[in-house]
């Protein structure tokens, strides 16, 4: 959170305008973008929801 502060950028997702019942389709375009399998840890679709569920808070 200090980050966020120090470089002025919204804390949590909401504030940017972003719906809760918008994260499932964030995670899953989350997955098909072409960065995604250079990630250095797997993660599933499930994963994804939950940081930014996580981030939406």
């Amino acid at each position: 959170m200090k980050l966020s502060e120090d470089v002025k950028i919204p804390k949590v997702l909401k504030e940017i305008g972003v719906r809760e019942e918008d994260l499932k389709a964030l995670a899953q375009s989350a997955m098909a973008d072409a960065c995604t399998p250079g990630n250095p840890r797997d993660a599933s679709v499930k994963d994804i929801l939950g940081v930014y569920t996580k981030a939406f808070k």
